[in-house]
């Protein structure tokens, strides 16, 4: 990750220098260098970004997405006959639409695996991670809480102490 690609990623977000600091664990200054060319992006900062970029595009309104889900085992090809195969994809307009059908199909099916994508096949919501949101919806509760808090990368604090 070079300056351009640090501030596009900031810039995508709508996020100035303090709130990238800020989510980052980091100072404004840190990321004055990184933009200014001062020091290079560290390898754990582009790590975080991606993460943090990831859980963004986890909120209700992002979108379109597309919803993938088996309701049945997903076995080896070989041993079960084609025209079983189980994987279904849904396009919804966002977040929101998909979750709550995969909070829908809870109710009548066995999900063994569902994830939603964006267009390009990049995953935003993991099994595990889609099932965990469902389950905290059911108790009036939503991960966004948790999607909002800091990545510490492991650099020096603004204090300069290590978090």
């Amino acid at each position: 990750m070079d300056q351009w690609d640090f501030k596009k990623w900031r810039k995508k977000l709508g996020i100035n220098q303090v709130a990238a600091g800020e989510m980052l664990g980091l100072s404004r200054g840190a990321v004055q260098n990184w933009e200014n060319e001062i020091r290079p992006v560290p390898r754990s900062v582009e790590l975080a970004c991606l993460e943090l970029l990831r859980r963004w595009k986890q909120r209700p309104e992002f979108g379109p997405v597309t919803l993938l889900y088996a309701d049945g085992p997903v076995l080896q090809a070989d041993t079960i006959p084609h025209s079983d195969l189980v994987l279904r994809c849904e396009p919804h307009p966002d977040n929101e639409s998909a979750v709550s059908r995969v909070a829908r199909l809870r109710e009548s099916l066995n999900l063994h695996m569902a994830f939603i994508a964006e267009d390009d096949g990049t995953v935003i919501w993991s099994c595990p991670e889609l099932l965990q949101e469902c389950d905290a919806r059911e108790r009036g509760y939503s991960r966004r809480t948790e999607i909002e808090a800091p990545i510490s990368t492991g650099g020096r604090s603004r204090r300069g102490h290590r978090p």
